[in-house]
């Protein structure tokens, strides 16, 4: 049981940090893997770096093309991707080296679809420490998308984890937006007979300045809330374990709006939509155990 494993790596401007990130994945203790490497227009080096390290392991192949996002560079790392699994990594972030081989395991142990770990946070000129599994869990594809909503276990997040790659034929990241991994995640989940998630932190979250997630508050974090309504909208005429697992995700995004959101007269509207949502979801979230 040697199948092959996809790896999509998005690439923009990270050429401090691409040589650490490609080098932790090519000593991967898994070794059927192929390495997609999506340039997806840098202006710095990162581009020729890309070239480099298809030149120096027949396992990677690369892709250039104009700046489009992180979703497009992703979408387009599907459409190339062999295997019959595939996993994201991000281009700033390093992996231990039993990172492929332990999702692989447990997924193929527990006869899962999908395999999660946890991440480690890392941070530049820090020393990385990586934890062994102590538990791992079967979940049922209801009981992980609750879970995921309600941000307990496991992250809303692309990264850290093993997907078959058929789940991605009809399923896209959603062009031009910030939060897209919540776009996607509850419909992959959805896919799924059985997720499992053992929590041995094997994924190196890079913190760095200039990154998505620290820059400055602009219109495209208000995305969250756009994705939140498809989000409850899709678990409509679910169970109402998701319907209020859903209620509590959007409830979370409109905090995150409402207390982040810059009162200069840009944002009017969105503060407004999450203030609505807040007195709308207050009583019902209340009311939830799960919280």
């Amino acid at each position: 049981m040697n199948e092959l494993i996809s790896i999509v790596v998005p690439v923009y401007n990270v050429e401090k940090y691409l040589d650490a990130c490609v080098k932790s994945i090519l000593k991967q203790t898994y070794s059927n893997i192929e390495v997609i490497l999506v340039d997806d227009g840098a202006t710095d080096c990162s581009g020729q770096m890309c070239d480099h390290y298809v030149e120096r392991d027949e396992r990677v192949k690369d892709i250039h093309k104009k700046n489009g996002g992180l979703s497009d560079a992703r979408n387009k790392g599907i459409t190339q991707a062999n295997g019959k699994f595939i996993m994201f990594i991000d281009s700033d972030d390093v992996e231990n080296s039993d990172f492929v081989e332990y999702l692989y395991n447990i997924l193929k142990e527990n006869n899962a679809d999908i395999a999660i770990c946890d991440p480690i946070h890392c941070y530049p000129n820090q020393k990385i420490v990586f934890e062994q599994e102590t538990f791992n869990r079967v979940y049922e594809p209801e009981d992980a998308i609750a879970e995921m909503l309600y941000q307990k276990t496991f992250l809303v997040a692309a990264w850290g984890k093993l997907y078959r790659k058929e789940y991605f034929e009809e399923v896209d990241f959603p062009d031009g937006m910030l939060f897209e991994d919540s776009a996607v995640m509850y419909k992959i989940f959805d896919k799924a007979q059985k997720i499992v998630y053992g929590n041995a932190k094997l994924y190196g979250y890079m913190h760095r300045e200039g990154s998505i997630t620290t820059k400055k508050f602009s219109k495209r974090d208000c995305d969250i809330l756009t994705i939140c309504q498809q989000l409850t909208e899709y678990m409509s005429n679910r169970s109402e374990k998701l319907q209020r697992a859903a209620r509590s995700y959007q409830t979370a995004a409109a905090f995150r709006i409402y207390m982040n959101a810059p009162r200069n007269g840009m944002f009017d509207d969105e503060i407004k939509n999450s203030e609505q949502l807040l007195k709308t979801n207050c009583k019902l979230i209340m009311q939830d155990s799960c919280i």
